[in-house]
């Protein structure tokens, strides 16, 4: 729901900054920094999510990043799409942060991983609009190793640089 309002006020920001900013490039990346910043602000000022760890795990990050670049290679098409500036950003970036604080953060429970896995899993395939069987099967893959990796390394901070990573590959492969 906080998602949604950030997302409503961030919209109404971009029409509010068209007056100043020319490029539609810029006022996008503008709007989606200032959508990410209000989610994080949020987050803090009403400590949603008080015990959020940041320890960076390299050894772990590095053998579920090989796994995802594989399970990537393997099984999906490179596609020649053309991203805007904005989208690029956004997707590397800014996205990241916040599909993983909802998905693998606010939705985790150590006292019940089953749970937190499947409502993690949903969030997750529901934010990517994937409603076909193969757009599930493949967010579901993608979610277990973001999942796999925040519970192996108790840490958020290393499923949004995996995460950070696999839209990088998604969108600049060749």
């Amino acid at each position: 729901l906080i998602y949604f309002l950030v997302v409503l006020l961030s919209y109404g920001l971009y029409h509010l900054l068209k007056k100043w900013i020319k490029s539609e490039e810029y006022l996008k990346i503008a709007r989606d920094i200032f959508k990410t910043t209000l989610f994080l602000a949020i987050l803090v000022t009403f400590q949603i999510s008080t015990s959020m760890s940041f320890v960076f795990d390299l050894p772990l990050l590095i053998v579920y990043g090989v796994i995802a670049i594989v399970f990537l290679f393997v099984f999906t098409k490179k596609e020649s799409n053309e991203f805007a500036l904005h989208t690029k950003v956004s997707a590397i970036l800014l996205t990241p942060i916040i599909e993983e604080i909802i998905c693998r953060e606010i939705a985790y429970n150590a006292e019940n991983i089953v749970f937190s896995f499947i409502l993690g899993t949903v969030v997750f395939i529901v934010f990517h609009f994937a409603f076909d069987v193969k757009s599930i099967v493949y967010f579901f893959c993608i979610a277990f190793l973001l999942f796999g990796l925040r519970m192996q390394s108790g840490s958020v901070l290393n499923s949004m640089l995996l995460h950070s990573m696999i839209n990088f590959i998604i969108i600049y492969r060749k």
